[in-house]
C-alpha cells in the first residue's frame, strides 16, 4: 500500500506546497499509494516537535492536493506512519481516480496531446516522444497539470511555433515554485509577479530566436566562438531585451516600484549532430552587452587565444576594454544595454543556458520517473572556485551516481543593472549567481553558485529493447 519514494521523487509529482511551509515543517518521509493513485508525506513540526501525516489526490485538474490534512499529531514518526495506513483504507476501493475540490476552473494541461496535425508539429516536441527522452515526458506532463495559462494559448504554442519560448516559461515556472516564491497569476503580463518574505518582483520572459536573414553557421573553432561573441551575439541579445524594454512594462500599475527583471533565454542555435547549440557557448557575449566592457583578448600568430589579466593580491581579474558599438553584416547597435534610456526601469537581467529537454530529462531521470534502459552521462563546463582559476572544470557526470547532484537553480546567473532605479536584493535569489558591474574600477564581480553550471552536453545511452 505504502511505497517510499524519495523526496526528489515527490517533488516532481507535488506542485501545490505553500512556499512558506518548509519554514514551519520539516518532512521526512514520502509515498505513493495504491500504484500513485495517491501520494502521502510524513512532517514533523518545528516548533512543538511532534508528527504528523498528509495525504494528496489528483484534483480535476490532475494537480496533486490536500485530500486529507493533518488532523492529529504523535509523539513519533513510526505512529504517525500507522495512523496514515489507517487514514488510508477507506480510499484503496473507492472507485476514484480523480478527487474534485469544487474550485478547479480549467481543465487539465494535457501538454503532450497534440492539438495539431503531425505536420505543424515543432520538431522538438516530436523529438520528446522519443524512447529516450521518457523521463522528461512525465516531469514535463506533471508541471504543466499545476501550470496556470493566462492566455489560453500555451499548450498550442508549446506544440508548434512557439516551444522554445514556452519551455523556458515552464522552466522559470517550476524554479520558481520550487525555490519558494509564492506566484500571483492575476496577470497577464509579465509572465510572473512573485513575492518572497515580503519582498516583490516582476519578471519577463524573453528568448533569442532564429533569424535565417542575419544569423551565421555553428562556430567550429574558439577563435570563430570569441568572433561571434564579440558583435554577433550582443547583436542578438540586443534584439530580443530591446524589444521588450519598448513594452514599458513598469509603467503597469502592479509592477510599478517594485524590481523588475528581464529573464532572458538563446535559443537561436538548436544542436545537430555535427555542433553544439549555441546556448553552449554564447553566455560571455551578454555580460559584455549589458555593461559594455568585456575583457581584452588578443589573437596570436599560432591562431591561440590570449586573454589580458591582472593579479590583485586577492585573485586574477580581467583587464576590461570599453565597448562603444557592435557591428555585424551592416548592422549596427550600442553596447551598454544598461545605458540605453529607460532601461534603469530594468533592475536585472536573469539568464539560463539551461531551459532545455536534456534538463527536463535528466530532473525526471534523477526523480526515477524514467526507466532503466536509459542511461544518461553529462558532461560539464563549470565555475572553478578557484580565485587564480583561470579556465572552468570540466568534467563527465553519470546520472546513475550516489553522488549526482542538480537543481533548477543550477546556471541560473543574476546580472545586476548599475543604475537601477529599484536594485533587486540578491538575498531574494540566494540559490542563484549574481554578478555586478563596478562603475568606478570598471571590473565585473558577484557571487557565484558552487553548482554554477556554465555549459553542459547530455548523451543518452539507450539499451536495445
Amino acid at each position: 500500500m505504502l511505497i517510499p519514494i524519495s523526496r526528489r521523487q515527490f517533488d516532481a509529482y507535488c506542485y501545490s506546497r505553500s512556499p512558506y511551509i518548509r519554514y514551519v515543517a520539516k518532512e521526512l518521509a514520502w509515498y505513493t499509494v495504491f500504484d500513485k493513485k495517491l501520494i502521502a508525506a510524513i512532517a514533523m513540526d518545528y516548533t512543538d516537535r511532534d508528527y504528523s501525516y498528509i495525504i494528496l489526490a489528483r484534483d480535476k485538474r490532475k494537480v496533486f492536493r490536500t485530500l486529507e490534512p493533518p488532523l492529529d499529531f504523535y509523539d513519533s514518526q513510526e505512529e504517525a506512519v500507522e495512523e496514515l495506513k489507517k487514514a488510508l483504507a477507506k480510499y484503496e476501493n473507492d472507485g476514484k481516480e480523480i478527487y474534485e475540490q469544487g474550485d478547479e476552473k480549467a481543465l487539465p494541461n494535457e501538454l503532450l496531446t497534440p492539438q495539431v496535425a503531425d505536420s505543424k508539429l515543432h520538431r522538438h516536441f516530436t523529438v520528446l516522444q522519443s524512447r529516450g527522452h521518457e523521463s522528461a515526458r512525465k516531469i514535463l506532463a506533471e508541471i504543466a497539470y499545476s501550470f496556470v495559462d493566462v492566455d489560453g494559448n500555451y499548450i498550442k504554442d508549446f506544440q508548434t511555433t512557439g516551444f522554445d519560448a514556452r519551455l523556458w516559461e515552464l522552466y522559470l515556472y517550476v524554479y520558481l515554485y520550487s525555490s519558494g516564491y509564492k506566484i500571483d497569476n492575476s496577470f497577464q503580463a509579465p509572465d510572473y509577479l512573485i513575492s518572497f518574505f515580503g519582498e516583490r518582483a516582476a519578471i519577463e520572459a524573453v528568448t533569442v530566436n532564429a533569424n535565417k536573414n542575419f544569423d551565421e553557421a555553428a562556430p567550429k573553432t574558439l577563435k570563430d566562438v570569441l568572433r561571434l561573441n564579440h558583435d554577433y551575439m550582443p547583436i542578438k541579445f540586443g534584439s530580443s531585451l530591446f524589444s521588450k524594454l519598448q513594452k514599458k512594462y513598469w509603467e503597469k500599475a502592479h509592477v510599478k516600484g517594485i524590481p523588475f527583471i528581464l529573464a532572458i533565454h538563446d535559443f537561436h542555435m538548436p544542436s545537430t549532430l555535427e555542433s553544439f547549440g549555441s546556448m553552449t557557448w554564447s553566455r560571455d557575449a551578454l555580460g559584455d552587452y549589458l555593461y559594455g566592457y568585456r575583457m581584452k583578448v588578443t589573437i596570436e600568430e599560432d591562431g591561440s587565444i590570449k586573454r589580458h589579466i591582472r593579479d590583485n593580491g586577492r585573485h586574477i581579474e580581467p583587464i576590461m576594454e570599453k565597448i562603444e558599438t557592435h557591428e555585424w553584416n551592416e548592422k549596427t547597435i550600442p553596447s551598454n544595454f544598461f545605458g540605453l534610456p529607460d532601461s534603469e526601469n530594468v533592475s536585472a537581467v536573469l539568464f539560463s543556458n539551461n531551459a532545455t529537454l536534456a534538463t527536463f530529462n535528466r530532473m525526471g531521470k534523477i526523480a526515477g520517473l524514467g526507466t532503466d534502459t536509459v542511461k544518461m552521462l553529462r558532461h560539464v563546463r563549470m565555475y572553478d572556485p578557484d580565485p587564480y582559476a583561470v579556465d572552468p572544470i570540466e568534467m563527465t557526470l553519470d546520472l546513475d551516481s550516489r553522488d549526482y547532484e542538480e537543481g533548477w537553480a543550477d546556471g541560473l546567473i543574476m546580472f545586476h543593472n548599475p543604475k537601477a532605479k529599484f536594485p533587486v536584493d540578491a538575498d531574494m535569489f540566494p540559490d542563484i549567481s549574481h554578478m555586478y558591474f563596478d562603475l568606478e574600477d570598471l571590473v565585473m564581480h558577484g557571487k557565484v553558485q558552487p553548482s554554477n553550471i556554465i555549459s553542459s552536453v547530455t548523451q543518452c545511452l539507450i539499451a536495445k529493447p
